[in-house]
């Protein structure tokens, strides 16, 4: 029990909040605000995975937020462009990874600090997107708003994608080996290394 007092203790905080809720505001748990609020929240859960990986191995991304703009702007001008969302979503995902990448290799490759080359790489995307867009909102065409489906076909859509990404990283962190390699880094990326992992 005392293991696992610091999750205990957010979960129960949790539990008091939604009995509170609850109590004295009921409206909070129909289904339509919670739908909505799942939606909100879905992109977020997908981006804490991904950071949640590069916590474990003793290092951070302040990037991130700016990654996520640029490809979704790069996904709004290509829907714009009339590309369809089978290519949109393929196209943004790949700009994020080779951003994502780049960082990588400058942390992995060069050894720089993980916090310097991710605070470069946020000024820089930031204040290029603000160059390029300045500021201008990019609309999505009505075909592709929602996967092309109806508002809350959508929202599920959205929030069941997010799960079942989150479930498969939990699955390949406990199960696969890159899983443990990162696991592994984390603890002590030295015997990491002597062990063959390279971190």
């Amino acid at each position: 029990m005392k293991r696992y007092f610091r999750e205990l203790s957010v979960l129960g905080a949790l539990a008091a909040v939604l009995v509170g809720m609850a109590i004295f505001a009921p409206a909070f748990f129909s289904p339509q605000p919670l739908l909505s609020l799942l939606t909100r929240e879905a992109p977020t859960l997908v981006v804490a995975c991904g950071m949640a990986c590069v916590i474990i191995t003793r290092q951070i991304d302040i990037s991130v937020g700016s990654m996520f703009s640029v490809c979704s702007v790069c996904a709004g001008l290509l829907a714009a462009r009339g590309w369809p969302l089978v290519l949109v979503l393929p196209a943004s995902v790949a700009l994020g990874a080779l951003l994502g990448a780049v960082n990588g290799l400058l942390v992995a490759g060069l050894r720089l600090p993980s916090i310097v080359v991710t605070l470069a790489t946020m000024v820089t995307l930031r204040q290029g997107l603000n160059l390029v867009r300045q500021g201008e909102f990019v609309n999505l065409p009505d075909r592709i708003q929602w996967f092309g489906l109806s508002q809350m076909a959508g929202q599920l859509v959205l929030v069941s994608a997010s799960v079942v990404f989150l479930v498969a990283l939990a699955l390949a962190m406990r199960h696969l080996a890159a899983g443990r390699f990162v696991y592994a880094v984390g603890t002590d990326a030295e015997a990491a290394r002597l062990a063959g992992i390279r971190p």
